[in-house]
């Protein structure tokens, strides 16, 4: 490429940054064209016309900026430059696991960094990687941030805000290193709130009124006279059922921006149909309910004085004190297994004793595509990924729920199954196994997989339902499910790139649907009918590590910093 004195700064500055990509990621296209990884695809197509196109992947390099580990959700819009993604990166520097009694580099694992927000400039037309920054660095203190999700005019916002979500229920300092942190502490805070950040002015700001949760995703629905966002509970403990469905609602665009909305938590009307397990398989019905206000303080989880709301700082007049959470293991624990207290206790507490309808873990949300069907939303349960009959607390492979809100008021809603995946077996081929996001076209619902330890199968396997984890096509028009992709773990363990394991070793190698299919978003705007864009998170992959901290005794790292593997990919899908 030639630089002409002509030329804006701008694109100078792109095609010097272009330039160096083809240095370090050395891509096999021009700078004018973007450049892509060399990394072979960690998804393969399986249904007749798909095909797959490897972007960047964990560890690639743009001058400065490297796509970093864990890619989650994805959003994007066309931009001066070129097609504008911005990507999530579920990382987060509190060990997990983690050993507490003799934390060792052997036993606990940590990230390298906080959570992170990508910006990536593509070639609209090739694909290829043009730009990269971070819209939000890990010096933000952020954990985890799982989906993502634009929302622009066509959602009702009158200027667009990117909303990305803190799936974390860690207790982390507020500013300089965040972990280690005393729960509790004016200094810290507990994970769990939404960010929101404005792609015209790069600002970020968290939205405390929408919420202290697990939140995978927040989700604009379009349609109503005021904005919606609607959000889930991605619970971590989830025996009993303890995950919920938020509404916040809110004026407009700078109202959310500003939190001035209020938060909403769905409630069914119907007295035998409180929680996930009263649907049993195979069951029709369709439940009336509505989304009941939660009080200010109880959403934000913030006191007067800016610290952070705990079980006993709740006014008598919302019912207060609230009793300190149990340490059974039904809900998330300390180290020493103290059951944590903060605001998400005081959230999931006020949930129980208003009657908020029981989801198992909720993980991600979309709305309906076709023209005049955005008041249908489609929400998405994880499930347990155990095995057993539902009716006594178990969930096989999760499900997925149809929620049509009122047309005339986003506070009433109805309920129902859309997608079973209770009625058969884990490690059923024909059932999804643990869906995780989700996203919608005018013909039909796509989901990617995050299956558990259940679902998962030995490296080598010989067992006939042997699977990684997939991507999902659920057709509109009659229902029928078809895999469409396969994930692919052969780069587990490859000399000189996989520094985790001995690659002699077979059990080295992760198990079978280790890797997760992760954030996927509609991209046909871009790169015509059928295209996406989508992420594989590749947990078995390390790129990058090294000894972690010593922050207790006896001497010695308590922890190994990693750089999981993954990638960005572009899938066609006939028909899409």
């Amino acid at each position: 490429m030639q630089i002409t004195a002509a030329m804006p700064t701008r694109r100078i500055l792109a095609a010097i940054a272009s330039l160096i990509l083809l240095a370090n990621v050395a891509g096999t296209v021009s700078a004018v064209d973007g450049v892509k990884t060399t990394r072979p695809a960690m998804l393969d197509p399986v249904a007749t016309g798909v095909t797959v196109d490897p972007i960047i992947s964990v560890g690639d390099t743009i001058g400065s900026y490297r796509f970093e580990a864990i890619p989650d959700g994805i959003s994007l819009r066309s931009g001066n430059a070129g097609l504008d993604v911005w990507i999530n990166h579920e990382t987060s520097t509190v060990p997990f696991p983690y050993t507490p009694a003799a934390p060792t580099e052997g036993t606990s694992q940590n990230d390298f960094d906080n959570a992170q927000l990508s910006h990536l400039v593509l070639n609209p037309t090739t694909g290829g990687v043009l730009d990269g920054s971070l819209a939000i660095v890990s010096a933000a203190n952020y954990q985890r941030f799982c989906s993502n999700y634009l929302a622009t005019a066509a959602d009702g916002f009158d200027r667009p805000l990117l909303f990305t979500n803190e799936e974390s229920v860690d207790w982390t300092n507020r500013t300089g290193k965040a972990w280690p942190a005393p729960i509790g502490a004016d200094t810290a805070r507990q994970g769990g709130v939404v960010v929101a950040f404005d792609p015209a002015t790069g600002e970020q700001r968290p939205i405390w009124g929408m919420g202290r949760h697990n939140h995978e995703n927040s989700v604009a629905i379009p349609g109503f006279k005021k904005v919606v966002l609607l959000s889930g509970d991605d619970t971590f403990t989830n025996s009993p059922s303890q995950s919920q469905l938020f509404a916040y609602i809110a004026k407009n665009a700078d109202a959310v921006w500003n939190d001035s909305g209020r938060l909403y938590a769905f409630a069914s009307d119907d007295p035998a149909y409180q929680r996930y397990e009263d649907f049993i398989p195979g069951d029709t019905a369709s439940i009336r309910g509505k989304f009941v206000p939660v009080p200010k303080l109880i959403a934000s989880g913030v006191n007067a004085d800016g610290s952070e709301l705990m079980a006993g700082d709740v006014p008598a007049e919302l019912g207060g004190p609230y009793p300190l959470p149990p340490n059974d293991g039904t809900w998330q624990r300390d180290p020493a297994g103290i059951g944590i207290d903060g605001p998400q206790w005081v959230l999931e507490r006020w949930s129980q004793l208003n009657g908020a309808f029981r989801f198992i873990r909720v993980e991600d949300i979309a709305h309906d595509k076709r023209p005049g069907m955005g008041n249908v939303v489609y929400v998405v349960d994880s499930g347990r990924g155990t095995s057993g009959a539902v009716g006594a607390g178990k969930s096989t492979n999760g499900r997925v729920f149809q929620l049509v809100l009122d047309s005339n008021n986003e506070r009433k809603a109805t309920m129902s199954i859309l997608i079973e995946g209770d009625d058969r077996l884990v490690k059923d081929p024909e059932r999804l196994h643990q869906p995780d996001n989700v996203e919608a076209t005018a013909n039909g619902l796509y989901f990617t997989e995050d299956p558990g330890s259940s679902q998962q199968f030995p490296f080598g396997s010989v067992d006939p339902n042997a699977t990684t984890a997939r991507v999902w096509q659920h057709r509109l028009s009659d229902g029928v499910n078809t895999v469409i992709a396969r994930v692919n773990q052969s780069l587990d363990e490859t000399i000189g790139y996989d520094v985790d394991g001995d690659p002699t070793v077979v059990g080295a190698r992760g198990n079978l649907g280790a890797w997760e299919s992760s954030g996927i978003v509609d991209a046909s705007a871009a790169f015509g009918p059928g295209a996406f864009l989508i992420a594989v998170q590749a947990h078995s992959l390390w790129v990058e590590k090294a000894p972690g901290d010593d922050n207790v005794a006896p001497g010695g790292a308590d922890f190994t910093y990693k750089r999981e593997g993954g990638q960005l990919l572009l899938i066609r899908v006939p028909g899409g």
